[in-house]
């Protein structure tokens, strides 16, 4: 992952500084239009007295320095210039327009002031000091160009008051002198804020493009990692098919089905077929690889096809499987339902040591509960609170072999896929009752 770069990297202070340019011309833009509107109040005051050939000059210079102000922000927005171009172009066309606006005003103190009644002159430093804090605002980054605007200003309007005496005059000039001073200190500040304020926003952006970059590395390395294990996994279950198919073979032809060794390692060779199956299914879900496709599922096609299908594995096995006819209908994908009761069905064929297995369903509200029910040792408490993690011990089996515990974790993320959940009902006392609840299905339509 790459680290944030020093603080005296260049390349990482064009950056800073072409975002700072970029957010000044944002907010020198929407400026200009209030500074326009004012201006052009500036001109109605003076209208009546000032010579019209001072006053158009003036006017003239307003005009051209407004339009320059609108005219580059929108050419930025326009263009979106990278970040050398900002810093090479754009940012000293900026710092232009803002010496052309502060020299446009500034020019007002000796081209109109001097016609301007005492209160007309409080008004007028009154528009100095907002066209002052609005520069201040949109361009604080640039404190060459704020304090070329403070003097020209500020200072122009200090000298005149000072140069023509009156009841305020004295006071004013104090005032602005003391105010652009302030207005300084606070250009300074704000560049730091802002300038730290970007600098965390850049390092941040790069942090999460780095994490993504990651994720998605890690991503990709576990899909790789699931395809690789699958595969191998799809090619250790044909060799232990095809050593099932002959060890059968072989066992028919000497007559020794019934025998207790055979019988033993039959079980053996489909519960290490099961198992490869449970590896099998848990990468693929583990690899976001199962998409559940669901739809209204009646629990009298799924339970009875599922019970019969584990028939011959019960048989060998000792267990008697029965179910409980429903009418009732989930919504669920009918593939992924077979398999969390096919699960239920070997984990308690494998582990609970008893002989007789139920399934069968009932209506909680607006959810159904499918339940496998065995008549087994039980579920320690202990061993509850463990039994649907991931990957754990799980106990011996019937013939005492260890099995890695993945059906009933598999189980869990299937029903969740669905909008399900999976559980063990605690209220069972004669064994073990596993469930998976799922919503009902609405009837079907007439």
């Amino acid at each position: 992952m790459n680290t944030a770069p020093p603080p005296d990297d260049p390349a990482e202070h064009i950056r800073i500084r072409a975002a700072e340019s970029r957010i000044e011309f944002n907010v020198a833009g929407a400026f200009t239009l209030l500074i326009a509107g004012t201006l052009a109040y500036v001109h109605m005051l003076f209208a009546d007295i000032v010579p019209p050939a001072r006053l158009w000059t003036w006017t003239g210079m307003v005009i051209a320095a407004i339009m320059v102000m609108v005219a580059l922000p929108v050419a930025v927005l326009v263009r979106r210039p990278d970040d050398a171009e900002i810093m090479k172009v754009w940012s000293p066309l900026g710092k232009f327009a803002a010496i052309l606006f502060d020299t446009t005003v500034a020019a007002s103190v000796w081209l109109l002031l001097p016609y301007a009644s005492e209160p007309l002159r409080l008004l007028m430093v009154v528009f100095y000091a907002a066209c002052v804090s609005g520069q201040v605002i949109s361009t604080a980054e640039s404190l060459g160009t704020i304090l070329f605007g403070v003097v020209s200003i500020f200072g122009s309007a200090a000298l005149f008051f000072v140069m023509a005496p009156g009841p305020y005059s004295v006071g004013l000039a104090l005032f602005l002198v003391a105010f652009g001073a302030l207005m300084i200190g606070v250009a300074a500040t704000l560049k730091v804020a802002i300038r730290s304020a970007i600098a965390a926003r850049l390092a941040a952006e790069a942090i999460s493009a780095d994490l993504a970059a990651a994720l998605a590395a890690a991503t990709e390395a576990r899909q790789a990692k699931t395809r690789f294990i699958a595969a191998a996994t799809h090619d250790l279950r044909q060799p232990l098919q095809a050593a099932a198919l002959f060890f059968n073979r072989i066992a028919a032809r000497q007559s020794a089905a019934g025998d207790a060794t055979v019988v033993n390692a039959r079980l053996a060779f489909a519960e290490a077929a099961g198992l490869l199956d449970q590896l099998l299914e848990h990468l693929r879900l583990d690899g976001g690889m199962i998409q559940p496709n669901t739809a209204r599922t009646p629990l009298a096609t799924i339970i009875p096809r599922v019970s019969t299908e584990v028939a011959e594995i019960a048989a060998v096995s000792a267990f008697e499987i029965s179910h409980v006819p429903s009418r009732l209908a989930v919504t669920a994908d009918p593939a992924l339902l077979a398999r969390i009761l096919r699960n239920f069905l070997h984990n308690a064929m494998r582990h609970s040591r008893g002989s007789r297995i139920l399934v069968g369903a009932r209506q909680r509200g607006g959810r159904v509960r499918i339940y496998v029910v065995d008549n087994g040792r039980g579920i320690t408490s202990a061993l509850a609170t463990s039994l649907f993690d991931d990957i754990k011990p799980a106990s011996s089996d019937p013939v005492g072999q260890k099995g890695v515990g993945l059906g009933l974790p598999s189980s869990r993320r299937m029903a969740e896929l669905m909008g399900g959940s999976v559980g063990l009902d605690p209220v069972w006392r004669h064994g073990a009752a596993f469930y998976c609840e799922l919503p009902l299905a609405a009837a079907e339509a007439l």
